[in-house]
């Protein structure tokens, strides 16, 4: 049989030509932005509302079957797919097609109704007001059902979605109920499959849908990269058909989203954000401000998970041909520059970390922007200028499209655990300076003011809550970055439904002015000052602003 085959129980020809038709208006179309994105002001073409129009395959009636629906719209590029790259014969067909459909009938019906009002919804996973936090639940709480005695604290901190790493179905069976009850998403990981032969695509496929029916509310797929994009374009066919409330997540280049007539990954993980370390070390926004305008220009339904970093230090892969074009810099001798800043081995250096094996800086956040250095000084002013550092990160982290992912312990300022030089299984492997245990002593702090984790954490809580409240924060927004007259601040913008924020970042330690040239008055979200002009503000060392104007 092949792809142009019908079997018995499927759609006629002329009916599965209509379904085809239909379906070109499916995944995420939307209208072109006019004219093109103008270095400083926002030109009057791009000032209309952008409409992501996102159509979803229609769910059956409740108590209904819908995968026999399901499948007259997707299952035949599945069974093709099937038979050129996987090689299986019409009985391995048979029996992933078995597989399938006793899935979607056994998963939960609370979970099927989650699926329908998802697909109502459509990009549910590209509100404004989800938050996100990446955590090792040995670290966090000893183990998965530690971290379901500690939800409360989760909550508090406004998590929306829970990215769990090394954790399968132990996590999914402790937590995936109470979390939904506290409307908490969970994301586990997937395994890559053993092999690409038919028996381990069906082991691959059945994992990923028993992760779904212990409710997975997104999966992130192991060793994304080097997948096929034919078994991923399977796997999130797969999900349309069984559990399409499901998202598909992973690590890898923007091609792993795939087209939007045929969509790959829901969400990319976007990890260790290189050129904003960079511009920290350097002072220098040139090479920030290049890779946002191109961040800027790419499709809005490409939506990332935004993190700081990753679980495995940070990695210097910056744009050296730019850099050597247009501000001189020699890759080797940069790189040592960044590796010497950030183990603090410049003079006034206040950064703290270490190298691992594979030649990553590893620390954790507020380490890395010198609140380490200055609590063991005792030094105030330090102090404050290192909280406002790692407080610049996160504003910006919030001001960026798509779904911000909080690293656990970074809410509270945890600094870098170095017990692990003391422990042989652990000693020499700097990335576990990024692994101690949550010290939930210091949570204990995050209601109160007076301290340093109750400022970084009612910060942090207070910038999420006025992203979470301001439509110009939205996925959907028009972007663009420009001049503010000084090279150690970044300026950017972004404009949705009649809302234009506008936004500085000093990269400086030091006090500096700078501007926008934008007319008009502006209000400033986070101080509550009003602005007549934007033209000369004045910014804090490592301070930032958000300015909207309505």
């Amino acid at each position: 049989m092949n792809q142009h085959s019908y079997k018995k129980g499927t759609v006629p020809c002329r009916t599965w030509r209509m379904l085809m038709a239909m379906e070109e208006d499916l995944f995420f179309k939307r209208p072109a932005v006019p004219g093109r994105r103008p270095p400083i002001v926002l030109p009057e073409a791009l000032c209309q509302p952008v409409t992501v129009s996102v159509s979803l395959p229609s769910l059956s009636p409740e108590g209904e079957s819908s995968f026999d629906r399901n499948f007259a719209l997707w299952g035949q590029e599945l069974e093709a797919l099937y038979r050129t790259h996987i090689q299986g014969d019409l009985a391995a067909w048979d029996g992933l097609l078995s597989l399938l459909r006793e899935q979607q009938e056994a998963r939960p019906s609370q979970l099927k109704h989650l699926d329908r009002l998802r697909a109502e919804e459509g990009l549910w996973f590209a509100r404004r007001d989800l938050l996100a936090m990446g955590m090792d639940p040995a670290a966090f709480a000893g183990s998965p059902a530690g971290v379901a005695e500690h939800l409360d604290y989760l909550e508090t901190c406004g998590v929306s979605l829970l990215r769990l790493t090394g954790c399968g179905r132990e996590a999914l069976a402790v937590l995936a109920e109470p979390c939904r009850s506290r409307s908490i998403s969970l994301c586990v990981t997937l395994p890559a499959p053993v092999d690409c032969g038919p028996q381990g695509f069906y082991a691959w496929v059945e994992e990923l849908l028993i992760l779904a029916n212990l409710g997975a509310d997104a999966i992130c797929l192991d060793a994304l990269a080097q997948l096929p994009a034919d078994t991923v374009r399977m796997a999130r066919l797969i999900c349309q058909l069984v559990c399409p409330g499901v998202l598909l997540t992973g690590s890898g280049p923007a091609a792993c989203f795939g087209t939007p007539e045929k969509p790959l990954c829901h969400l990319l993980f976007r990890e260790g954000y290189a050129p904003l370390w960079h511009t920290l070390a350097t002072e220098d926004v040139a090479l920030l401000r290049h890779e946002t305008d191109l961040a800027a220009g790419q499709p809005k339904e490409q939506l990332y998970l935004n993190a700081l970093q990753g679980g495995n230090g940070l990695a210097w892969n910056l744009d050296y041909g730019w850099l050597h074009q247009h501000c001189g810099t020699d890759e080797q001798a940069h790189r040592q520059y960044l590796n010497d800043w950030f183990t603090g081995n410049v003079p006034g250096g206040n950064s703290r970390a270490e190298r691992c094996r594979e030649g990553r800086i590893c620390g954790t956040t507020a380490s890395l922007c010198g609140v380490e250095a200055a609590d063991y000084e005792q030094n105030d002013i330090k102090l404050n200028r290192a909280i406002a550092c790692d407080q610049l990160l996160h504003a910006w982290l919030l001001t960026q499209s798509g779904l911000p992912l909080l690293i656990s312990g970074d809410e509270l300022g945890q600094l870098n655990d170095y017990s692990f030089h003391d422990d042989s299984a652990r000693a020499g492997d700097a990335r576990n300076l990024l692994k101690g245990s949550f010290q939930w002593e210091l949570a204990a702090m995050c209601g109160d003011a007076e301290t340093r984790q109750g400022k970084q954490f009612q910060g942090l809580r207070r910038l999420a809550q006025l992203r979470a409240d301001e439509p110009a924060f939205d996925a959907r927004a028009n972007v663009w970055t420009f001049d503010t007259g000084n090279p150690h601040v970044l300026g950017l913008g972004r404009w949705y439904e009649g809302r234009k924020l506008i936004a500085l970042f000093n990269f400086s330690h030091d006090f500096v002015t700078a501007g926008a040239p934008e007319g008009g008055a502006f209000e400033e979200l986070v101080y509550g000052s009003h602005y007549d002009t934007i033209g000369h503000v004045e910014l804090y060392p490592y301070g930032f602003v958000w300015l909207l104007q309505h």
